[in-house]
């Protein structure tokens, strides 16, 4: 599997994320007890069966989640003047003059912020490993776009 590459942040939230539904498992996993006590075979207690179809999803997301934790590289900012992952960066679109902030994450950051973009996309393989005052070249789905970088901010 492709490694994938977090900030310490997007790493803490999904490992927060992790935990959060370890303990909510325990308590599905009682919750499918206590429903069969509702009564009548299984396959026939609608409770029983709404408990244990939650719990089957909670063990998938838990399973890819450890995926993902199991896989991951904390990145962390150099602040050597060099666009990185977990460093935001201020561009000037050279076409349109409109200052832009960018915030670079890695791969599989979770809860991604508006000003985000990912170190594969195409802003973010442009901009990753330029410094101050670069001009990059931007093939970006709404068309290609001219940037200057303005600033670093780790």
């Amino acid at each position: 599997m492709d490694q994938i590459l977090l900030t310490r942040n997007g790493y803490e939230k999904l490992r927060g994320e992790y935990a959060r539904l370890r303990a909510e498992r325990d308590r599905a996993g009682e919750h499918v007890c206590l429903s069969l006590e509702f009564g009548g075979m299984a396959a026939e207690n609608g409770e029983y069966l709404d408990a244990h179809q939650g719990l089957e999803l909670l063990e998938l997301r838990l399973a890819a989640l450890e995926r993902r934790l199991a896989d991951a590289e904390v990145v962390a900012c150099r602040r050597d003047g060099i666009v990185d992952i977990g460093e935001s960066v201020t561009v000037l679109d050279l076409e349109s003059g409109e200052v832009i902030e960018y915030r670079l994450v890695g791969t599989g950051e979770p809860d991604l912020p508006a000003d985000a973009v990912t170190s594969r996309s195409p802003v973010g393989r442009a901009l990753l490993g330029r410094g101050e005052g670069d001009v990059v070249d931007v093939d970006a789905p709404s068309g290609r776009r001219r940037l200057e970088i303005l600033g670093l901010d780790g």
